[in-house]
């Protein structure tokens, strides 16, 4: 079936920043328990978690596979969202640096449904897009996505609602947060379904 994943790459270690990263995502991210990098790589991740591991100069947070089709924008880093389905044939990527959208690009059985900003060098010499998301891993985390160990330390975090603490929760980003704006989206719409399951 292949690999079936979805994540956002930082190149900065987050790992003694936690809130900030939490910011990025504008939720309370919770510690669960410590997974394999093997177990991080599930396919078809739940919704409602993230696994997260740790480079010496980066960051991947493995993501499910509609939250992993947003675009991040972390202060004053590098950062892509990338989405991976060996099984649908479906490539997606949205690199921002600096605050900035960069590249975009998504297709899907081979069928192009976004292409925006100038393509990467490597683009250029290889047509495979799985390849350009693992290449974009490497350069972003400063370590190869094939090198890490199956059996490296991940951090699972589930993302906590606040109705469900009665601890208050710090807030820590104005802007909507991505299950706000999907609310929006749905209530627009019901019958408008996640951009990852229509084709």
């Amino acid at each position: 079936m292949g690999f079936n994943i979805s994540g956002l790459v930082i190149d900065k270690n987050y790992k003694n920043q936690l809130v900030e990263l939490e910011a990025i995502f504008g939720e309370k991210m919770v510690l669960e328990k410590e997974v394999t990098f093997e177990e991080a790589c599930e396919n078809w991740k739940d919704d409602k978690y993230c696994d997260v591991y740790f480079s010496e100069n980066g960051t991947l947070v493995f993501l499910s596979m509609e939250r992993g089709g947003h675009e991040f924008y972390p202060k004053k880093q590098k950062a892509f969202s990338f989405v991976l389905s060996e099984m649908m044939m479906m490539f997606a990527i949205n690199y921002v640096e600096n605050g900035l959208n960069i590249r975009a690009y998504m297709e899907t059985e081979g069928e192009l449904f976004e292409n925006e900003g100038d393509p990467f060098d490597f683009e250029l010499q290889q047509e495979d897009k799985s390849e350009l998301i693992y290449h974009l891993i490497e350069e972003t985390l400063g370590e190869s996505f094939h090198d890490v160990e199956l059996d490296a330390t991940c951090y699972r975090y589930t993302f906590l609602v606040a109705e469900e603490s009665s601890k208050p929760v710090v807030e820590v980003r104005a802007e909507p947060t991505i299950e706000q704006k999907e609310n929006k989206v749905h209530t627009e719409s019901k019958e408008t379904k996640p951009w990852w399951k229509f084709w």
